[in-house]
């Protein structure tokens, strides 16, 4: 039996259509109780359908042009290093020349502190009968060799300042240069990281689509009973689904699904659909797209119901549309539906308006007119028409285009591309 356990990693771009997998205890089971392994699940559980072939295309072409460019972006950023690290910059260029400067200032104060220190020592060596002019000489000698030593070390000190701040401004423009071209490799591996992601997504989506397909069961069953040919508008109608397992195995998970044709999500607010199981009285609302009720396990033969309520809205009127029933079950890693699809055909008609009756001067008229109240928790409400025909329930054949592309089997999110062939009701 064919089987699919693992589902397309779904990828940063893929874009995904939430369904609901209404995960229920055994509703209305007489036949077979449930293992302790499959406890009752009041709540439904939610899982999110995989992206389809066309949108991991889309996400692997996407990912391949993020690739690309941040392959290129890598290039540009190396080019910008080389150039960094050169010295034809204005950083580089800026930097040499306040070093340059630098230097000869500090040559210039060297040279200023030895003519100092030989004015200093021609002062002190003047003999006692040095002439006043003489001294006076040496002493000025000393004053402007003080003046000038001051101004060269004013000198070199603005020019070691201007020094430094090239000397930054060039290691700030090469440090920047080295993070970009880190940082445009490590995005570089990266979008090689996603790449390989998308197209291993869409290999295995493209592997589960091929050879992955849950194995056709038309022994497993399900059949809606309880529905009107005529639905009265603003009246609530019951019905009750029953899933059964003909198929001489015992199946561990069985479901039964549930969809309003055309465009259930379109029609769902419109009749405000709900069900309900065996552990509780709370009926729940459908989604958008429908529901997949776990009855849980069933033995050979066995059996297991739910029950279904719609409730068309009062302003809908002259409607005609159908409810499909699908079955479907897990056995172990194997997983099989039924592959065909059962259409039930019904209208909604506006309520039907009773005359007053008439009256002669003799005769007391009647008081108040025939009212029609639809039965509720569980009972199947007729009023307006008779019951609808069901489907065949061995017909066989593959799914209908219109009955979408995908079945989810369980938590595993489990789904199948094939076609069925509809029984009309």
């Amino acid at each position: 039996m064919k089987t699919t356990r693992t589902l397309a990693t779904a990828v940063a771009a893929a874009v995904t259509a939430p369904l609901l997998l209404l995960a229920a205890a055994p509703a209305y089971a007489t036949t077979v109780t449930p293992p302790p392994a499959l406890p009752a699940v009041a709540e439904p559980s939610s899982f999110t359908k995989g992206p389809s072939i066309a949108d991991l295309e889309k996400a692997v072409a996407k990912a391949r042009k993020a690739h690309e460019a941040a392959v290129a972006a890598k290039k540009a950023a190396y080019e910008k290093l080389l150039v960094a690290v050169s010295d034809t910059t204005p950083e580089a260029l800026a930097a040499a020349a306040a070093k340059k400067e630098a230097d000869a200032t500090a040559a210039a104060h060297t040279a200023a502190v030895k003519a100092l220190d030989e004015a200093k020592a021609k002062l002190a060596a003047l003999p006692d009968t040095a002439t006043e002019e003489e001294r006076e000489a040496a002493e000025k000698a000393v004053t402007d060799a003080q003046t000038a030593a001051e101004k060269a070390a004013s000198v070199k000190a603005a020019a070691d300042r201007q020094q430094a701040d090239a000397s930054k401004a060039l290691a700030d423009m090469q440090v920047a240069a080295f993070q970009a071209d880190h940082l445009a490799g490590e995005a570089v591996k990266k979008a090689a990281a996603d790449l390989a992601a998308a197209e291993k997504a869409l290999a295995d989506a493209k592997k589960d689509q091929d050879d992955g397909l849950c194995a056709g069961d038309d022994a497993f069953v399900a059949e809606l009973t309880g529905l009107p040919e005529k639905v009265t508008a603003g009246t609530a109608v019951d019905l009750t689904v029953r899933v059964t397992n003909n198929t001489g195995e015992a199946v561990d998970r069985a479901f039964g699904q549930v969809t309003l044709e055309p465009g259930s999500k379109e029609l769902v607010p419109l009749f405000k659909p709900q069900y309900r199981t065996a552990t509780s009285d709370k009926w729940r609302d459908w989604n958008s797209w429908g529901i997949g009720v776990n009855v849980g396990a069933l033995k050979p033969g066995a059996h297991a119901d739910f029950k279904l309520r719609l409730n068309p809205a009062a302003s809908l009127k002259n409607w005609s549309g159908s409810l499909r029933v699908d079955a479907y079950y897990e056995r172990g890693d194997d997983c099989a539906l039924n592959p065909t699809s059962k259409s039930h055909k019904f209208q909604v008609v506006a309520p039907t308006v009773t005359p007053p009756p008439t009256t002669t001067p003799n005769t007391p008229a009647q008081q108040g007119g025939t009212t029609t109240t639809p039965l509720t928790g569980g009972t199947t409400t007729t009023t307006g028409g008779t019951l609808a025909k069901t489907g065949s329930s061995d017909a066989m054949g593959g799914l209908a285009a219109a009955s979408g592309a995908a079945v989810a089997l369980g938590a595993a999110a489990v789904f199948a591309t094939r076609r069925r062939r509809t029984t009309g009701a």
